[in-house]
């Protein structure tokens, strides 16, 4: 039987919480864990120029990451984001946030980070988001992050 988003998303994030204890930082939910998160990724962002992981080893970490990163967003911001796997851009189903037709992509800003380092930083994604959705809701209409 297959696993539900929820599912998922769960074992995932149990996954980053897991994961950050190696760094001795405890997840606990809090919007102070995106600055140790913003640490953790700095950490492998230095440490892939060395260790040349593949592709999907990538995939790997900011899915774990990403997944934490927008259990945040949702937790701290509006918990009307819901986890849904579809095909956005016509390239196959990526795992994202969606909010009525809007969409956040903490798994790709993850990602991003990772390759492109302190310029891409979660942080300012977070923030941004916050922003955006704490401001005024409907700004959100149609926009992708």
């Amino acid at each position: 039987m297959k696993d539900t988003m929820e599912e998922i998303v769960q074992k995932l994030s149990n996954k980053a919480v897991e994961y950050a204890k190696s760094f001795n930082i405890v997840f606990n939910y809090t919007e102070d864990n995106i600055k140790d998160l913003e640490e953790i990724l700095e950490y492998y962002s230095n440490d892939l120029k060395e260790s040349m992981p593949t592709e999907k080893q990538i995939y790997s970490m900011s899915l774990i990451w990403g997944i934490y990163l927008g259990q945040l967003l949702r937790m701290h911001i509006d918990s009307e984001l819901s986890w849904v796997k579809e095909d956005v851009f016509n390239d196959g189903e990526i795992i994202h946030l969606k909010y009525g037709d809007s969409r956040i992509f903490p798994i790709d800003k993850v990602h991003k980070r990772l390759i492109n380092g302190k310029m891409d930083n979660v942080i300012s994604f977070y923030e941004i988001i916050k922003k955006e959705l704490s401001t005024e809701v409907s700004c959100l209409t149609n926009r992708k992050y």
